[in-house]
């Protein structure tokens, strides 16, 4: 992966962390979940649809799917995943991606501020972090059931740097979803993607300070 620099990142006082396919390898276990619930529902999918919804709440997620497709409905696929899920045995344990405790624990040893900025609801990203042994790293949680505009939008991301009290100006934000991107482009930090299931591409390259290989790598850039 060539790294993408975009003038200079400034001092970075905080980090701002994404959650599925960043932190945690559940975009893989989503997409199966969404493929086995739609087909079981009569509810047809595209890849590149469900490539749209990488990063978007939940209001947004419907929105995409039914506009592909009109039999979907929001809460019997919700249903069916919980089920699909614990059925599986994701429906708490979630395996991390590689180095996702490590960076925190650095990050916050060289006295940095984390959040986490997610799409998912609260109970489930609490559970999930829990598992993962990684909840009390952050100190701050914006989750996807507050209400606020789903990204693309910055909402999710300026919520977060005033929890931490900190200038959006001075935070990074970690992404693997384009959409998380363009959000925390448009709320005025500096961007860093880890790409996961959705590849860097030159469309996205204006919303990226750099583009790392991995979370170490990541680690890299904001502590040079």
């Amino acid at each position: 992966m060539v790294p993408y620099t975009k003038g200079g990142k400034g001092m970075v006082e905080a980090v701002l962390f994404d959650m599925d396919g960043l932190l945690l390898d559940s975009e893989r276990v989503y997409a199966e979940g969404v493929y086995a619930c739609a087909e079981a529902l009569g509810v047809h999918i595209a890849p590149d649809v469900l490539a749209a919804t990488i990063g978007a709440n939940e209001a947004l997620t419907d929105e995409i799917f039914a506009r592909s497709d009109p039999a979907y409905d929001g809460p019997r696929m919700r249903q069916a995943l919980i089920e699909w899920m614990h059925r599986e045995g994701y429906d708490e344990a979630m395996p991390l991606k590689p180095y996702a405790a490590e960076i925190l624990r650095h990050l916050k040893a060289r006295g940095m501020r984390c959040a986490l900025v997610t799409s998912t609801a609260r109970p489930l990203a609490e559970a999930h972090m829990r598992a993962a042994g990684i909840w009390d790293c952050f100190d701050a949680v914006v989750t996807g059931d507050l209400g606020l505009p789903s990204k693309p939008a910055p909402d999710v991301f300026l919520r977060a740097a005033a929890l931490l009290g900190v200038d959006i100006r001075r935070c990074a934000v970690l992404e693997d979803s384009h959409n998380g991107l363009r959000a925390g482009r448009a709320a005025g930090a500096a961007t860093v993607m880890v790409p996961d299931m959705v590849p860097y591409d030159a469309s996205i390259a204006p919303c990226c300070a750099y583009v790392a290989r991995d979370l170490r790598e990541a680690e890299g850039y904001l502590c040079r």
